[in-house]
């Protein structure tokens, strides 16, 4: 786990503008985005037609065929993947952020940011099922990507990118961001970055943008370079039963949600679930509703999804699709009122530019 020096600061700060300066800037910019239709197959879609600034569609490449066999053999996946023109699968830099967010929005509000780090070897159009699942919700999504996919400037990397978004006036997310309202989250190697990003002090996330507070992480099926009791913000750590590669009982269990004892912390682990569902369509996906259930509990705060995790009778306690779920002592000590506290509207109100 990275935390606390400041070398380390030094360190992931060169490599944060250093990155900028070879030019992760212009894969944000926005262009013309291509609107996509909202799906008729899943409810899990939200109100909103999204966009993004890359373009994704079936895996034509060699690398990408071979991929998208090795998950349906190894994964029972119900849909294939899908695959951008970023290496591995075409010529574009291996190296980026990508943009995901609703395009019919009221327009004189923000929108709350998740950032998404993907699996190690993955691409950011591997996870564009996920990533308009979160915007059609009224989400900002913001997919960094490096190819191993595994260190915590990821999600810096991604908060930069967002915060150079708000701030272009050429960019469709100009003013239009909610920079307080940030939830970190990530797939496998994705996962323990994202754990090691939330650990780190809040003045490096600052130093990015002084708006920026990063509320909620999200860790799904995560590596194991990860220690829970560095986690600075409440976490969910979300697993597979049938999960060969992160397996549910080894590190995810006892080196990160156990040590986890400072911040609210879950652990839920869900019955048919591998290590490659979360690049499935959500109709497939059972983690898919309780990630958005987190975000909207975290990030606006949805009384109808924070009675998934607050108080005696916390729903996801008895979800059937769950094999067990389980909370620390500061999850159950929240307050049960917490979960009736008027809520917030999901894009949040109009803020100065």
């Amino acid at each position: 786990m990275i935390r606390g020096s400041s070398s380390v600061m030094g360190v992931l700060l060169t490599v944060l503008l250093g990155l900028g300066m070879v030019g992760v800037a212009p894969a944000v910019a926005a262009p013309a985005p291509g609107e996509t239709d909202r799906s008729s197959t899943s409810s899990l879609t939200g109100p909103y037609r999204t966009a993004q600034t890359i373009d994704v569609g079936a895996c034509t490449s060699l690398y990408g065929a071979i991929t998208n066999g090795v998950i349906h053999a190894l994964g029972n996946n119900h849909s294939d993947l899908t695959c951008s023109q970023t290496f591995p699968n075409g010529l574009g830099s291996p190296v980026g952020v990508a943009l995901y967010y609703p395009i019919d929005s009221p327009t004189n509000t923000r929108l709350p940011v998740v950032i998404w780090t993907g699996g190690i070897t993955s691409e950011p159009g591997n996870y564009d099922k996920t990533a308009k699942m979160f915007a059609s919700h009224g989400y900002v999504v913001a997919v960094p990507y490096d190819y191993v996919n595994s260190l915590a400037y990821l999600p810096l990397m991604a908060a930069a990118a967002v915060s150079r978004a708000n701030a272009d006036r050429r960019s469709a997310l100009h003013g239009r961001v909610d920079l307080a309202h940030i939830a970190v989250a990530g797939h496998s190697a994705g996962g323990q970055a994202t754990q090691q990003a939330t650990g780190l002090p809040r003045g490096i996330w600052q130093l990015i943008d002084p708006r920026i507070t990063i509320r909620s992480a999200m860790a799904v099926e995560p590596g194991p370079l990860a220690i829970g009791a560095f986690a600075g913000v409440p976490t969910l750590y979300l697993t597979g039963y049938n999960d060969v590669v992160v397996p549910h009982f080894l590190w995810v269990r006892w080196t990160q949600y156990e040590l986890n004892q400072r911040v609210p912390a879950y652990l839920l682990c869900a019955n048919g679930t591998g290590h490659f569902t979360p690049v499935d369509d959500p109709a497939h996906n059972p983690l898919a509703p309780i990630m958005l259930e987190w975000l909207d509990h975290t990030l606006i705060s949805d009384p109808v999804a924070g009675r998934a995790f607050l108080g005696p009778g916390w729903t996801l306690r008895n979800d059937p699709s769950l094999h067990y779920a389980l909370r620390n002592k500061a999850a159950a000590e929240l307050a049960e009122s917490a979960a009736t506290t008027p809520r917030r509207s999901r894009i949040g109100a109009a803020q100065p530019r």
